[in-house]
Order: structure tokens, then C-alpha cells, then sequence
């Protein structure tokens, strides 16, 4: 078979994409001989017009700007594809339709729904019996009576975070009713923030879990083939920043034994309670005195694993992804051995930070043995928005280390050689909220106090 004959016969593979999406070019390579790519765009979106010209030399490019659901689904429906993929929480619920109409392998729209909307998902998780922490809901225009309502409800303390969203954007912990209210006030006067949300009961931690090295919370990663559920590893984190913001993964986790089976157990029980059988899964588990507890599952890759899982044990976890998708069977053997650990670490600025001043010298950490990249994603002179989360990072790290202890090493070098400095906002001392500077001056005194 000629080489232009084998490209004709390859799959086509609708992915929907835009910003915070899997890089273009990380998905073409993954897709390079597997299948041909249809790339499904809103033109409004900037990174779609930064990246339009590359897209088209990739792929085949639909933009459903403007279109409604229906004719979304008609417009790329009309290229036939073989497969759907999304990388995105905000894509599940347009991808499933597309997958239903076209009778495509892929989340049912109604279960999209609940991986996609923390509200949904919590009643699905408590009606399959599992232990969920108690949640109240706030539309997205909220007046005063209602916000009091829910402040009055709610137990303390909380942790309000967006209906759908993730990345810890405007997610903070409030410690009683009057701060959860002042919160919700700063939030109404953000255009960006004029959003559904949940208030939800806080987890405590394992006791001592802020001495400990690692945090007390991990991430499950899974692949269901529509036979059975393959939990290939368990993602470790570092401590989070201020209100939630990820400071650094890493594949293996630090649990061994009961404990990893436990977690491993919980996100087994919350995907079946949820109904998930195809696709890659992406579940975040605390680890509380109580036991294991499901924070929240995610209906798609989690960010950055595939590169960690391919450091840590060379399984291409996008490429394998890539193939289900399509309708291509994949041995795959749970967990994976891993020889390394993968990680990727986040410099996160201080919430009072509003500019970037400077930054020290990062070309020594590159020097690193098992680090493979250093990249600074804001630099001297950029403005800084710590209530975006965690992609609010200054600089980024990547890397595979020998043993956790050189990862936790790496991270100490990362923030000794950066030694940023920043412009940050004044707070008058005065109660309440005074603009963003008493806001982030709350959330971290919020956040010192459940910790502490």
C-alpha cells in the first residue's frame, strides 16, 4: 500500500481544542501514524487565533463559532469522524453529543454532565453511597438573600470553588459565614467571575500532614476500555500554595501498601458509582482521618501526567488515549512499573504578588541531572493574578528523578535559584474586602487557619 493510500485510510479523529488544551504539537506527535486529525475550534477563542495557521497545516479545521449545539454537531458530524477525543472539562458535554450522534465511543452526555459539573457529580457520588462532604449551590447571579441563605447553611469551614472550572480558579477557604459573604461580594464585582459556584464542606487532612513532606491528597489515573476500569498509577503532589494553587506533581506517589490500595479503592468505587467505562480518568483523592475521600473526577487526562507517566515507566499515556479513541484494542497492564519518578513543579507567587519584578538566574537548575526543562511562564514585567490558580505559576520545572527525595531536592533548588521578586499590593488592615488586596489577604489568613 502506497504511503498516500495508508493516509487515506487512516482513522479521523475530532478534537476539540483551545486555550488550556493539550499543545498542538504534543497531540500531533502523539497522533502521528495513528490517525488523521479534525481540529473543532470557537475563532473567538485567542489561543485558536494564535495557533490557527499550525492547526490547518495539521489537520482539518471546523469552527463552530457562533453555532448552537444542534448545528455544531451537524457541521462535524459532516466529515465523518472515527473518533472523538477532549481534553478539556468544558469540552466533555459537547464531545458526548457529538460521540452520541455519530455512535462514537465516548462519555454518554448525561454522564459528561456529572464529570464536568461539580454539583451533579456530588449527587451522583452520594447516591451511589458513597461518603461525600456536604455541598450547597449558588447560581451564577446571585442577590443578597440567597448568598445569606447558603452562608447560613453552610459548615464551616468551606471551600468555595466554580460550578464547573478547574484548576483551583477563585477557589478559596472561608472560615465562617461573614467571610464566605465578603468573599462572594468581591467575586459579583469580576466580570470573569459572574459564574455558578458550590460552597462545599472542608476536608480535614491527615493529622500532622502539613509537617509531612507531601500532601495528604493524590490523584488516581485511570483508563476504562468498556470492559474494565485500569488504574495504571497514583500521582503525588508537594503542598499546595495559598487557596488551592498546585505547587508540583509527581508519578509514582509516595503511598505504598493499605494506604495506596485504599486510595485506589475509592476512585475504583466513585467511577462505578458515576457509571464511567470508556476514556481516560483523571480522580483526585484526600486522604482524611476518617479515610479515603473523593475530592473530584475528572472526565479526561489529568494535567501534565502523560509526560510524568512517560519519565516515569515510558508508557505514552496520550498516544494509548488516542487509540481507544479511535476503536483500536490496547494491552494494558495495571499499575505500570515505573523505574523513575516523573514530576513537574510550580513556583507559585504569593497571593499579595500583582507584577513580576525580576528573576534570578534559572540556567544553573537546568544543569540538574534528570531535569528536562526549565521554562518561565511569567517573566519580569508581566502582571500576576494569583485568584486564576494554578496556572498562575511563574516558572516551571520538569523533570525525572531517581527517588523522592531528589524531587523534593530539585524543588528546593527551584525556589533558591529563582529568588523572584515582585510588586505586590497594599492592604489597609481595615475589616472586610478592600479590592483584590483584602481579598488575598483574607483567603491566605483563611487558608494559614485550617492548616495551622
Amino acid at each position: 500500500m502506497t504511503g498516500a493510500a495508508a493516509a487515506r485510510r487512516r482513522p479521523l479523529l475530532a478534537v476539540r481544542h483551545g486555550y488550556r488544551s493539550i499543545p498542538v504539537l504534543q497531540l500531533a506527535a502523539a497522533a502521528d501514524g495513528l490517525c488523521d486529525l479534525l481540529w473543532v475550534v470557537d475563532s473567538d477563542d485567542p489561543d485558536v487565533a494564535a495557533t490557527g495557521r499550525l492547526l490547518r497545516r495539521l489537520g482539518t479545521v471546523v469552527d463552530v463559532h457562533g453555532l448552537d449545539d444542534d448545528q455544531a454537531v451537524a457541521a462535524v458530524a459532516a466529515h465523518r469522524p472515527g473518533g472523538v477525543a477532549a481534553f478539556r472539562d468544558e469540552d466533555l458535554v459537547p464531545t458526548a453529543r457529538l460521540a452520541a450522534n455519530c455512535g462514537l465511543p465516548f462519555h454518554a452526555p448525561e454522564l459528561a454532565l456529572r464529570l464536568s459539573d461539580k454539583w451533579e457529580q456530588r449527587q451522583s457520588l452520594r447516591a451511589g453511597g458513597l461518603p461525600v462532604p456536604a455541598v450547597w449551590q449558588l447560581p451564577g447571579v446571585r442577590d443578597r438573600s440567597t448568598c445569606a441563605t447558603v452562608a447560613r447553611r453552610a459548615t464551616y469551614p468551606a471551600v468555595l470553588k466554580p460550578r464547573a472550572g478547574s484548576g483551583s480558579r477563585h477557589t478559596v477557604l472561608v472560615r465562617d459565614a461573614g467571610e464566605l459573604l465578603d468573599v462572594l461580594a468581591w467575586l459579583d464585582r469580576r466580570p470573569d467571575a459572574a459564574e455558578p459556584m458550590v460552597v462545599e464542606e472542608y476536608l480535614p487532612g491527615w493529622p500532622g500532614a502539613e509537617h509531612r513532606p507531601f500532601a495528604d491528597y493524590v490523584s488516581v489515573e485511570t483508563v476504562a476500555d468498556g470492559e474494565r476500569l485500569h488504574h495504571l498509577a497514583v500521582t503525588g503532589r508537594l503542598h499546595p500554595a495559598a487557596s488551592f494553587r498546585e505547587t508540583g506533581f509527581f508519578v509514582p506517589s509516595h503511598l505504598d501498601g493499605e494506604a495506596h490500595e485504599a486510595v485506589v479503592a475509592a476512585a475504583d468505587d466513585a467511577l462505578r458509582a458515576l457509571g464511567v467505562r470508556f476514556g481516560c480518568v483523571h480522580t483526585e483523592v484526600k486522604l482524611t482521618p476518617a479515610g479515603p475521600r473523593v475530592i473530584e473526577v475528572n472526565g479526561r487526562l489529568g494535567g501534565g501526567v502523560a509526560e510524568m507517566l512517560s519519565a516515569a515507566a515510558g508508557v505514552d499515556l496520550l498516544r494509548l488515549g488516542l487509540q481507544l479513541a479511535i476503536g483500536e484494542r490496547v494491552p494494558l497492564e495495571a499499575p505500570v512499573a515505573c523505574e523513575r519518578i516523573g514530576y513537574r513543579l510550580f513556583l507559585q507567587p504569593p497571593v499579595s504578588a500583582r507584577r513580576v519584578r525580576c528573576i534570578g538566574d534559572l540556567r544553573p537548575l537546568g544543569a540538574v541531572p534528570g531535569v528536562q526543562s526549565v521554562s518561565v511562564h511569567l517573566g519580569p514585567g508581566e502582571p500576576v493574578d494569583p485568584t486564576q490558580g494554578t496556572r498562575a505559576f511563574v516558572v516551571a520545572v520538569v523533570g525525572a528523578a531517581q527517588d523522592h527525595d531528589e524531587v523534593l531536592a530539585v524543588n528546593r533548588k527551584m525556589y533558591e535559584l529563582a529568588a523572584v521578586d515582585y510588586d505586590e499590593a497594599g492592604f489597609d488592615g481595615e475589616a472586610g474586602f478592600d479590592g483584590e488586596a483584602g481579598f488575598e489577604q483574607r483567603a491566605t489568613a483563611a487558608v494559614a487557619s485550617c492548616v495551622a
